[in-house]
């Protein structure tokens, strides 16, 4: 019983602590894990054939906040899977891009162009599909053509 009289000055303590120090401001919504930025330029090239797709992906980077530069194709529309290369060593611009767009494949050109605009260029491959890109695609078919931008 001796013990109870001891321990319950320290429980009156804790309890009045946390109830006065509870804050009434709501939860802060959650902030997305990356920060776009107009600073970020990006080169965004169709690599998959699919007509407007390089349009498609940049309007979608444009949106989320991104400076998109140049819209092209690729060297080739067989690229198996879209991939973002950093270009001019800020490995932070290549992993917000990659975020936005859910795009895993990433990386490092070795030595950078010092003409370089663009400090990131994603290429898209044959998986746009599954990195959500098939829901605004109405030509599904691949064309080899020159202006499949």
């Amino acid at each position: 019983m001796m013990r109870f009289w001891l321990i319950l000055p320290f429980l009156t303590i804790i309890t009045a602590y946390a109830f006065f120090s509870r804050t009434d401001n709501p939860a802060q919504p959650a902030l997305p894990s990356f920060t776009a930025s107009r600073d970020v330029k990006v080169e965004v090239l169709n690599g998959c054939g699919v007509d407007g797709m390089a349009r498609m992906v940049g309007n979608r980077l444009r949106a989320a906040g991104f400076d998109v530069m140049t819209l092209d194709n690729a060297d080739r529309f067989d690229y198996p899977e879209s991939i973002v290369i950093e270009r001019l060593r800020r490995p932070n611009d290549a992993d917000r891009v990659a975020e936005a767009l859910g795009i895993g494949n990433r990386i490092q050109q070795i030595v950078p162009d010092p003409f370089r605009i663009e400090s990131v260029t994603v290429i898209i491959g044959r998986d746009y599909r599954r990195i959500g890109l098939d829901k605004q695609v109405s030509i599904r078919t691949i064309r080899t053509s020159t202006l499949n931008l």
